[in-house]
């Protein structure tokens, strides 16, 4: 999953972050190690026990991760969020060393285990590193909200070490999810009302995007698009039923739409793979953008979506395991001979369901995953 994985990773920069003050009291004094901190506590005891308890807060993170997350959701402020996640970890980091140093006090059956454990954190080398752990507890923060921003954290660090400041040559995968009949939901909605409502259909696809390799490249107005690597195995078919599941996400969703806004929202899709050009543009403020033919012709077969009946046409190209999409979608082949911008014909297929989605019963389980309510305004 890929939240568990970029979890993961901004899990071990904090535990590196952190037992860099342990390099800092080796610098300043090599011959620590042989010291005992307190009676029954040496210095590589300590370092055992307080990278356990950076163990524990690492499981325990994922847990108040999400509700500060949360917290955005339901309209709180980022400065609520960030003052949680700081006290939190602060609090798991002390609770958790004062619950092992206590462990370690009574295997080696100490004569005040109560006694030795306060010894343990009231001294200074325990006190100055709750200083530095909430330090790094800050820069986790702000860390985490860039790599929520920039959706992948393996980016995060491609920008940050300059890999995309020259324009570069890949093949990927692009998917267009556009809301139909935008303009008149817009004028009928109203802009505020209208927002909302693209909030929270957005929100729904990310619930479900997040659990695959898929990746949300942008949002342009009522538009996503989303894009996975090259190396993504059977991606053509789960790019179908990823728009399937969100197709049957909305519906279930349909009592709660129709209650908020009147209206049940309905997107199309387009998908197409090939070749573009990766760089990192802008001074001020950056951003890593794709360019190419892939993403135009994609673009140009969204738009061909109503004239040839359907919500969904994925091209030729993109489509490598035709014998398993069978299995689950019905193709149609298009011969697009009029596409706008291109000297050639493109052929693609119009796609459907074997199953049709809007008679997917509560009781049916999805290609992709369970659909679950999210938690919205509503």
């Amino acid at each position: 999953m890929k939240a568990i994985r970029n979890h993961i990773i901004l899990s071990i920069i904090a535990i590196v972050a952190t037992n860099i003050y342990y390099i800092l009291w080796l610098l300043i004094d090599a011959s620590v190690t042989t010291r005992q901190i307190i009676n029954g506590l040496s210095f590589y005891e300590f370092v055992v026990i307080t990278n356990g308890a950076l163990l524990i807060i690492c499981i325990l993170s994922i847990t108040y991760k999400r509700l500060g997350d949360r917290l955005l959701k339901w309209g709180y402020s980022n400065i609520l969020r960030f003052i949680m996640i700081t006290m939190v970890s602060l609090l798991f980091f002390i609770s958790g060393s004062i619950i092992l140093f206590s462990l370690h006090f009574k295997l080696k059956n100490a004569e005040d285990i109560y006694a030795s454990t306060v010894a343990s954190i009231d001294n200074s080398y325990f006190i100055p590193l709750v200083f530095f752990f909430g330090l790094t507890s800050i820069l986790m923060f702000f860390i985490s909200n860039l790599e929520r921003r920039s959706g992948n954290v393996f980016r995060l660090i491609a920008q940050s070490m300059g890999n995309s400041l020259q324009p570069k040559l890949i093949e990927r995968g692009f998917m267009f999810i556009d809301l139909n009949d935008a303009t008149s939901l817009a004028e009928d909605l109203g802009e505020r009302k209208y927002a909302n409502l693209l909030r929270d259909c957005f929100r729904m696809l990310n619930e479900l995007v997040e659990r695959s390799s898929f990746e949300i490249y942008q949002y342009v107005g009522d538009e996503v698009v989303i894009t996975w690597q090259s190396n993504y195995k059977n991606a053509d078919l789960k790019a179908l039923q990823l728009f399937a599941d969100y197709k049957a996400y909305l519906i279930e969703n349909k009592n709660a739409f129709l209650k908020a806004y009147g209206i049940q929202p309905k997107f199309k899709c387009a998908i197409h793979y090939g070749e573009v050009v990766v760089s990192e543009i802008g001074k001020e403020v950056k951003h890593l953008v794709y360019h190419g033919d892939v993403l135009n012709t994609t673009s140009r077969l969204l738009s061909k979506c109503h004239f040839y009946h359907t919500d969904c046409i994925i091209s030729t190209t993109a489509i490598n395991n035709a014998k398993k999409i069978k299995e689950h979608f019905a193709l149609e082949l298009l011969a697009i001979n009029k596409l706008k911008g291109k000297e050639y014909p493109v052929e693609a297929y119009k796609v459907k369901s074997v199953k049709d989605i809007e008679s997917r019963s509560s009781n049916d389980t999805p290609f992709f995953l369970n659909p679950k309510v999210t938690i919205s305004h509503y």
